[in-house]
């Protein structure tokens, strides 16, 4: 018999994170390579793990076990590199990347790869010239509307491509719609081996690690949204995953979405976006003016108009906080005629009972921080905080020197009981955690309840559990405006794009109403104008001068090991570190790759230890 070979295998240990070697015997050598599945004696027990290298050379002396079953296929070798790449790109454990690229259950064997394009072509849609324009990030301004089907066929027709979709919906008719114009399709993470035999892979953020051997091209939708970047521990973003591995692949990478983010227009450009964070110089203004770059590609304008909702704007600085209450006037007309004539009202309240917005008694102006422009709050002793960038000044009205501030509190269920008394009508209330109400049968959330109900109020959850409406209404949007969150503005102007989808933009008939007290924000105004640009470009000089992503690199630490990490990183050069807060630091470099590199150097501490490179959301 053959002598066996030695393989390097990582396991699929939570606790462990290096590799070790293992002989591999000669008779399964044919069903090995890189990325296959197998399983290993480890302590005393067997686990799985990936094949991370072939025919090594063992170190003298030492005695090694023998891999003790072949499971299956895994991710190829291409993708096992670009694991590599987001373990080290999001400070993480390279095992918990490599179970997004491995199939579901045991897959044994993979077919022979077949690209089946699809046999009807839809023209030249949006994006088709940036697909003909080669290799490179492209990004793709759409109507809010905009239905992405045709740009998929396109890039589909030019063979297998990648397809990132957030919302399952979504995901799911664009698969029929591939599917029924000829194109094999692979819905990810189910259809591992059909992904492996050639197919067009659609599914959400983790399809970006799909195998793919005719990759074409990539295509992530709604690139803007939020839920393409996970939430636990490494927060690794599937539009930066996706753009890494087009770069490898050298196939174009199209980013497509009705307010493209600025990591999106950052990445477009040739020099990788690095002239465009360049630090301030001496003698720079407070507020650097950043010029970003246009899409590649953007729908007409009148297309782009007619996919914005209309919206009426009513300003609410005039009035006395204390007493006008949540509901203005004009809302509550337009509210009981959009109900009288059977159409549908939807109202965003982003309030679950605990509130920090600030509003001056004498001229309705929210306090706001200086510097950063996020809503502030008051500490134990009066001043007002801002939790973004931590400034401190005294409890005064920036506009009219008022010291006389009132706090906005109502909460959604409070907000609908007020709202069913002034339109006489039956109110659902919506949240994350149910529906409740007058005519709600409890709060199990059912999807069925929601859709019959004719005036909603809720959350933004309401937004995504609604399938249409004739007027959605948001309540107070000074608490998507102002958060004290550094993405607010691209979170509150998403928001919009997510309701001018509800009332179907103005082809429709539908509308838009938002309440505030900020008429003149560059969110309302781009949505007015139907314009996000003018969004990007505020956003890039207030990133820049602040040093949030991805103008600068920003890690949060937390959990019980935090502390004795942090004392590890130690004070490297061009790396500041904040806290704690609240058992919590922030470490931030103007050179991500540096601080990236550090961190890759230190060994974690045992017990729990989190961390978060460029979270959506800092606090």
């Amino acid at each position: 018999m053959a002598d066996p070979v030695i393989v390097r295998v990582l396991p699929d240990v939570p606790a462990i994170d290096r590799v070790f070697d293992y002989l591999l015997p000669a008779d399964l050598l044919h069903l090995v390579r890189i990325g296959t599945v197998v399983r290993v004696p480890l302590s005393g027990r067997r686990v799985a793990g990936w094949v991370l290298e072939i025919d090594v050379d063992a170190e003298p002396g030492r005695q090694l076990a023998e891999v003790s079953k072949v499971v299956g296929e895994g991710p190829s070798a291409d993708v096992v590199e670009l694991c590599r790449w987001t373990a080290w790109r999001w400070a993480g454990r390279m095992a918990t990347v490599l179970r997004l690229g491995s199939p579901e259950r045991a897959v044994r064997a993979v077919p022979p790869v077949r690209v089946r394009m699809p046999s009807t072509a839809p023209g030249r849609p949006v994006g088709s010239a940036s697909l003909e324009a080669g290799p490179g990030v492209h990004v793709v301004e759409v109507a809010p509307t905009t239905d992405p089907l045709d740009l998929v066929l396109a890039a589909a027709g030019s063979g297998q491509t990648i397809v990132v979709v957030p919302q399952r919906e979504v995901a799911d008719r664009i698969a029929r719609g591939v599917r029924g114009a000829g194109a094999a399709v692979a819905r990810w993470p189910r259809d591992f081996a059909v992904a492996a035999g050639g197919a067009t892979v659609v599914g959400g953020r983790a399809a970006v690690f799909a195998p793919a051997p005719e990759l074409a091209s990539i295509v992530v939708i709604d690139e803007h949204d939020e839920m393409l970047q996970s939430e636990a521990s490494p927060t690794w973003h599937a539009r930066e995953v996706a753009i890494e591995r087009a770069r490898r692949a050298g196939v174009p990478c199209l980013l497509v979405s009705p307010c493209p983010s600025l990591e999106a227009l950052a990445a477009q450009r040739s020099d990788g976006g690095a002239g465009l964070w360049a630090p301030a110089g001496p003698g720079a203004p407070a507020t650097p003016t950043v010029e970003l770059p246009e899409p590649a590609e953007r729908v007409a304008t009148a297309v782009r108009r007619s996919g914005w909702a209309p919206l009426t704007v009513i300003d609410r600085r005039g009035e006395d906080s204390g007493r006008s209450g949540l509901y203005s006037s004009r809302f509550v007309t337009a509210a009981r005629e959009v109900a009288r004539d059977g159409g549908r009202v939807v109202c965003v309240l982003n309030r679950t009972g605990r509130a920090r917005l600030l509003a001056c008694r004498s001229c309705g102006t929210i306090a706001e921080c200086e510097v950063c422009g996020v809503a502030v709050h008051q500490d134990d002793r009066g001043r007002l905080v801002c939790g973004s960038c931590g400034l401190v000044r005294p409890a005064v009205c920036a506009e009219c020197g008022s010291t006389a501030l009132a706090g906005l509190k109502l909460g959604v269920t409070r907000a609908r009981e007020e709202l069913e008394a002034l339109v006489r009508e039956p109110v659902t209330a919506v949240t994350a955690a149910g529906s409740t109400g007058s005519d709600s049968t409890g709060g199990d959330g059912s999807a069925e309840r929601v859709g019959h109900d004719r005036i909603l109020i809720g959350t933004e959850a309401v937004l995504h559990r609604t399938g249409h409406a004739d007027l959605v209404a948001f309540l107070d949007f000074d608490q998507e405006l102002l958060a004290p969150r550094y993405r607010s503005a691209e979170e509150a102007l998403a928001l919009l794009v997510l309701a001018s989808r509800l009332v179907g933009g103005r082809s429709r008939g539908g509308r838009l109403l938002v309440q505030t007290r900020a008429p003149e924000h560059e969110v309302i105004q781009a949505a007015v104008r139907a314009d996000p640009g003018g969004v990007s470009v505020v956003e890039a000089a207030r990133r820049r001068l602040l040093r949030f992503p991805p103008a600068g690199a920003v890690v949060v630490v937390g959990r019980s090991a935090a502390a004795t990490y942090v004392e590890r990183v130690g004070s490297p050069p061009g790396v500041s570190i904040q806290g704690p807060d609240d058992g919590r630091w922030v470490l931030r470099s103007d050179d991500q790759r540096k601080l990236l590199d550090h961190l890759a150097s230190i060994e974690r501490p045992p017990g729990q230890l989190r961390l978060q490179v460029d979270p959506m959301r800092i606090r």
